[in-house]
This record gives structure tokens, sequence and C-alpha cells, in this order.
């Protein structure tokens, strides 16, 4: 494909120059934490993911002003919302995590499948990186790692927690 470049003056048409502007740039949305938002039962739970929800706004709008292992208090709230979420159910994190993993992935469409594949989120290291975040490691301050164990915590949370639907 060969690209004619012109210049409209020595044409002298300035219209045919106006429509050969370049179409403006997209800004790309923010990743989102929890992939987007999520609708839970009322209680503990929900509130947590709540309050998580206005950390990571928190953090996405004054991060300039924050210090590089910010993130990793929101790695840790991730654990604690986890933690909070598998004690209704009288399990530990791992046994949460790993009783709801497939169906909560087979939610997921494959851009974000891909996404947590990239951040090795899988069944096997997410508690692991779920018990990363209670510690001041460097890997707990990398955030789109924690937007992707975010992303699937939400998966699980809406399988155990969502609001059921009434007709």
């Amino acid at each position: 494909m060969k690209l004619v470049m012109f210049d409209a003056a020595e044409n002298g048409d300035a219209k045919d120059k106006a429509s050969l502007r370049r179409s403006r740039r997209v800004r790309t949305k923010a990743a989102q934490i929890f992939g987007g938002p999520l609708y839970l039962r009322n209680g503990d739970v929900s509130n947590l993911y709540r309050d998580i929800v206005d950390l990571h706004e928190f953090y996405h709008e004054k991060k300039t002003s924050l210090s590089d292992v910010f993130p990793s208090l929101i790695r840790m709230a991730l654990r604690l919302l986890c933690e909070a979420a598998a004690k209704e159910y009288q399990q530990d994190i791992a046994a949460y995590v790993n009783s709801r993993f497939k169906n909560a992935k087979a939610t997921l469409d494959q851009d974000t499948k891909t996404t947590l594949s990239n951040q090795n989120v899988t069944e096997k290291s997410l508690v692991q990186l779920l018990h990363t975040g209670a510690h001041n490691y460097a890997a707990a301050a990398n955030i789109e790692q924690t937007l992707a164990v975010s992303i699937i915590l939400g998966a699980l949370l809406t399988d155990s927690h969502g609001k059921v639907q009434s007709n």
C-alpha cells in the first residue's frame, strides 16, 4: 500500500488537507480492581470489598505522592478479604480457593484469562500470592499482579457471596 502525502497549499485545496488529519488517540481505561464492580450479599465481606475498592481508587488518584510499596496494602487487604470469605464457610484460604477456582475462572473471558496467566495467577499459585501479600515483600508491591489476583478473587466472591437474582 502506497501512502500519498501532498501539500494542500500546493494543490490549492485546504479542505483536502483538513480531511487528512490523523484521528485522536483514545485513552485506555485503567484496569479496574476486581475486574469491575461486584454485587455481593450484605455483610462483612461486601463491606471489606467496598473498602478495598475505595483504597484502590485512592491509590489511583494519589499514586504520584505515595510510596512504591503502597500496592502492598491493597494486596494485604485482598488476603484479608479472602480470609473473611473463607471463614464464613468454615474453610481456610486454601480450601476456599481450591473448591471454587475452576468454576470462577470459567466465568472469565479469554482476555482476562490471559492476564491471569501472564501474571502467574493460577489455581496452584493463588494461595501463595495471597500469603505473599501478608508480608512486605517486593513482589507484593507489583500492582499488575495485585490487580490480576483481585480479578480472580472477584470471581470467587461472586460465586460464593454474589447476590442471587430474583425474577
